[in-house]
């Protein structure tokens, strides 16, 4: 896009106390005459890593490390200038930056605020504004969101990468980036190359509030730029303090597991290296394993027929061996490739959180983790964690490993964690308007048993929601609870836009109704699928094949008959598709066309685009249409996580009772209140969650109700 700017000011190297006191007083004279201006930020620090990997990386350990030059840019008259400060005049411009009526703008703020926190300055007493989420909300399709790229494309702003700095390091070698200090520079280029972090950050920031400025939402007139003030401002704040506290780990809990997993690790491997007759064989090896799977049967491999293949490389096109190919050899009936999913499954959950959350937990000094929450880590506007991923803990009844017993409260506190009880369902309801599913909410029923008793005449309301709170079932009651859990599987399917045949693999379905179904099919029909079904896999055998096609039919029928229960749920996923393909020639809100695509909003009114809505080829196209109800639903369900953080996290009640957020996942939030005050805080709690948007205001035409519970540990929540 990209437009010409005048010539980038000269760098300012602030070196004296003097110099120091001048850009000071015109500093905070720029304040005072003119308030509502960016002032753009930036720091550089000591590039502190953490000392181990994380993944397959070191991460920068924001929590302990510090300011080493900093920066300032703003417009004085119709002059934009530029300056760079050393660490020892941070703390003499603390007026400055924690100025309420400043507005400080920094390209991934939260890192910033960290390392000046560390450095005894709090941002957040100041008007700090994330021009990362600025950059998400403008384009949430972008791939890159850096601040380069970002002041590139959108302002002409070509800017130093770090690692261009050092054109060898000390030693006369090739620099690696951040193993060579900034202080082995010349000071002309760290002035110059810090203070145009500042200068294109701010120039960055300007336009793209212009753009979002000029987005309206709402015939109102209320603009994207309202929403970013009234919602995701705030929402980065949060996340801060968030990252701040951290979550404590019961560290030796997870030491004990570690002898019991590499036991389970060690038989399986030892397993798959004597039916492969490879000792040595290495799992994390494409070449070895394509060897093992698809070689000829002369030089040691199973001679396989390949599923899929690679791009190619020096090699060219090879036998590919990722993670669909392996499960479908698993799914073939290759026992092998069965051991080695699930020594890889182990060796993941090993690595990602078991070691993970030890080596974290026992690196900081308070024994807890500290992940790093991404404000815009899903397009639907969820947010995602790193270092660990915190929100990718197992679930309760899939933590095989008890994962999340390793989540304590502090000595003398408890875990507070609350969660809406079925969001999306109440979300959908709300969406389409549907009268059987407002009314079974309404009117108080589990929807899933009401799903069930709906389906099938035989079956009533009352015996389901029976079965289901049963301490000891008997047969008709294990059978009730299993139909509703698979009604809820087909319920959570068709509502995340999965189809038939993913559904078909979540839920339990029987030889009769497989074969039933099989039955039912003319013989042109089967023979069609029936060689798709080989020819797309060619290691399944007849058998299996038939075996899918009877479970995806099975499958089909369910979603019918959820249809026909809940028929404007129907019409709401046909319709919204339509709608986003019309928004992208229509645009009732008055902004300015033509549009590269079209868009669907949740409940806040943030916006999802979505280019391939009337894409010509029908894959694009329908992932884009299951994207556009998914958004909807996943992204209002993002709506109200926020309004209840933000609700929870400024109540003063709640604050005085001493409840700290830790961790959000989706529609639960943990948190940490003292022992003494868990009852007390717990209604203010749930009231903040089931009116996210204020005491009193509905955010649904149904009620979000909230499971609240009282815990030491994470895992007692479920």
């Amino acid at each position: 896009m990209g437009i010409e700017w005048a010539l980038v000011p000269a760098p300012e190297y602030i070196e004296t106390d003097e110099q120091a006191r001048g850009l000071l007083r015109l500093a905070t004279r720029k304040v005072e005459e003119d308030p509502s201006d960016f002032i753009g930020f930036d720091t550089e620090t000591h590039a502190k890593h953490l000392p181990f990997k994380v993944g397959t990386k070191k991460p920068l350990d924001w929590m302990n490390d510090t300011v080493l030059f900093w920066s300032l840019s703003f417009r004085t008259g119709d002059t934009y200038r530029r300056w760079c400060l050393q660490q020892q005049h941070f703390q003499y411009f603390a007026g400055l930056l924690e100025n309420p009526n400043a507005q400080l703008v920094a390209w991934n703020a939260k890192y910033d605020a960290h390392v000046s926190w560390n450095s005894g300055i709090d941002l957040w007493q100041s008007n700090l504004i994330d021009a990362l989420v600025l950059a998400h909300m403008y384009d949430e399709n972008r791939y890159d969101h850096g601040l380069k790229s970002c002041a590139a494309d959108y302002c002409g702003l070509h800017m130093t990468p770090y690692k261009a700095l050092f054109d060898v390091d000390v030693h006369g070698n090739k620099a690696v980036e951040f193993k060579t200090s900034l202080l082995d520079l010349p000071i002309e280029k760290v002035v110059d190359y810090a203070s145009y972090d500042a200068y294109a950050c701010l120039r960055t920031a300007e336009w793209l509030m212009e753009q979002l400025q000029a987005i309206h939402i709402d015939t109102s007139g209320t603009t994207y730029w309202d929403y970013f003030l009234n919602m995701e401002r705030d929402v980065t704040r949060v996340l801060w303090r968030m990252e701040r506290r951290g979550m404590r780990i019961d560290i030796d809990a997870m030491k004990e597991k570690l002898p019991v997993i590499d036991k389970e690790i060690a038989d399986l491997e030892r397993d798959i290296a004597r039916e492969c007759g490879r000792p040595d064989i290495n799992m994390d090896s494409t070449k070895q394993l394509a060897q093992l799977f698809f070689g000829e049967k002369v030089d040691g491999g199973m001679g396989l027929k390949p599923i899929k293949m690679t791009k190619g490389g020096e090699r060219g096109p090879q036998p590919s061996v990722d993670k669909e190919v392996m499960g479908v050899l698993a799914e073939s009936g290759i026992e092998i490739a069965d051991k080695i999913v699930r020594c890889r499954s182990l060796k993941k959950t090993r690595s990602t959180y078991m070691t993970t959350l030890i080596d974290l937990a026992s690196y900081y000094a308070d024994g807890r983790i500290h992940p790093n929450f991404n404000q815009m880590g899903a397009r639907t506007g969820r947010l995602s964690a790193t270092v660990p991923n915190s929100m990718n803990m197992p679930r309760p009844g899939e933590d095989a490993w008890g994962i999340r017993e390793a989540f304590v409260a502090e000595e003398g506190k408890k875990l507070l964690v609350s969660d809406w009880e079925q969001v999306e369902m109440r979300i959908m309801a709300d969406r389409s308007g549907d009268k059987n599913m407002i009314g079974a909410i309404i009117d108080g029923k589990d929807l899933h048993s009401f799903t069930v008793a709906e389906m099938n005449p035989d079956v009533d309301y009352e015996e389901v929601a029976a079965a289901k709170k049963a301490d000891k079932p008997n047969d008709r009651q294990v059978f009730l609870v299993k139909m509703r859990q698979d009604n809820k599987g087909v319920g959570f399917g068709v509502i995340y836009g999965a189809g038939a045949p993913t559904i078909s693999v979540k839920i339990e379905i029987s030889d009769a109704d497989i074969q039933r179904k099989l039955d039912e099919m003319d013989d042109r029909k089967f023979n069609r699928e029936l060689k798709y079904k080989l020819k797309r896999n060619p290691l399944l055998s007849e058998e299996k094949a038939m075996i899918q096609m009877g479970r995806e039919r099975v499958a089909q029928e369910k979603i019918d008959a959820y249809f026909s229960v809940f028929p404007s749920v129907k019409h709401f996923m046909d319709r919204i598709p339509e709608e986003c393909r019309w928004s992208k020639d229509h645009d009732i809100y008055g902004n300015p066309d033509p549009k590269e695509w079209g868009f669907v909003q949740t409940l806040t009114g943030r916006l999802r685009r979505l280019t391939d809505i009337d894409h010509g080829n029908r894959s694009f196209r329908g992932h884009a249409e299951r994207e556009a109800v998914n958004s909807i639903i996943q992204g209002t369900a993002a709506d109200l996580a926020k309004a209840a953080m933000l609700r929870i996290e400024d109540n003063e009640e709640l604050t005085w009772l001493g409840v700290r957020l830790l961790n959000q996942v989706h529609d639960e939030l943990v948190m940490e209140v003292p022992e003494e005050n868990a009852e007390l805080a717990a209604p203010i709690v749930r009231e903040c969650m089931e009116h996210p948007f204020g005491e009193g205001d509905e955010a649904l035409c149904v009620p979000i109700p909230v499971d609240l519970k009282i815990v030491d540990r994470w895992s007692q929540a479920k």
